[in-house]
């Protein structure tokens, strides 16, 4: 049928504000989000879950708090874990479909040194992980620790299987996540009007001073680092304000063409 809309998956940048981009397939996939409330976190985790699902790739959610992000989550679809069991076992198949991704793919005869997931023309699979010190903080020791071994795995070896980590929190001091974590988070985030020097550092590896101008944070307002522009002035993407039209433009973005498959 002519015009008929052809699903495939797209590894092109994703947009985030003027010639800003996240770029997926490159040293950048893994993100960190620092924003306190109500600084627009939630908005901007919708509207980055809107974009993978429109490209066609695999998009899990861990929403500690059981709030509004992983109820819409839940409502197109989306897998949600949400209490601490349930993360564990979230971040375990991940990390074993990681593994069993190199195995086939990475650790044969011939394979091509510079092969990643978009080259073998495979589908992303990312992890948006909201409030992850909330989550942190609410698991006992054993369990806490089994998170972090559990992310760092993915932070350190998921760039070039395609498995993504977008970590959100309120706030950030340098000892709330292990460095191992933080250190591959090469995309950075920090939103809202009122941020500490500390966690505009841990965020941006500079301090407010060094800006060349005055802080411009607001709600849906901040700055960006990533590998590609080095630290930027953004204004994170809107997206509809009523929450059915949240649902209607989500679900059209994952359907598109076919249906999105897992949590259904």
């Amino acid at each position: 049928m002519a015009g008929k809309y052809i699903p495939g998956l797209n590894y092109a940048p994703i947009p985030i504000y003027d010639e800003i981009s996240w770029y997926i397939t490159g040293e950048g996939i893994h993100m960190l989000t620092t924003a306190p409330s109500g600084s627009g976190k939630t908005m901007y985790l919708n509207y980055l879950m809107g974009m993978l699902l429109k490209n066609q790739h695999r998009v899990y959610v861990v929403d500690a708090k059981n709030s509004s992000f992983g109820m819409l989550a839940r409502h197109i679809g989306v897998q949600v874990a949400a209490n601490t069991d349930e993360i564990i076992q979230l971040l375990t198949a991940l990390v074993c479909e990681m593994e069993e991704r190199y195995s086939k793919y990475f650790a044969v005869t011939g394979a091509d040194v510079d092969a990643n997931f978009a080259t073998l023309e495979l589908e992303g699979h990312f992890l948006i992980f909201d409030e992850v010190l909330s989550a942190l903080s609410a698991a006992g020791k054993k369990e806490k620790a089994e998170i972090e071994r559990l992310l760092e795995q993915l932070a350190l070896k998921g760039r070039a299987a395609g498995f993504g980590l977008v970590l959100s929190a309120q706030k950030l001091n340098a000892t709330d996540l292990p460095k191992a974590i933080t250190e591959q988070c090469q995309t950075r985030i920090i939103l809202g009007k009122v941020v500490s020097d500390e966690t505009f550092h841990q965020s941006t590896g500079l301090y407010k001073k060094d800006l060349a101008h005055a802080y411009r944070g607001g709600v849906g307002k901040g700055y960006a680092v990533t590998p590609q522009s080095g630290i930027s002035y953004i204004e994170t993407p809107l997206m509809p304000h009523n929450s059915r039209d949240y649902i209607s433009l989500l679900k059209e973005l994952r359907d598109r063409g076919t249906p999105y498959g897992e949590g259904r």
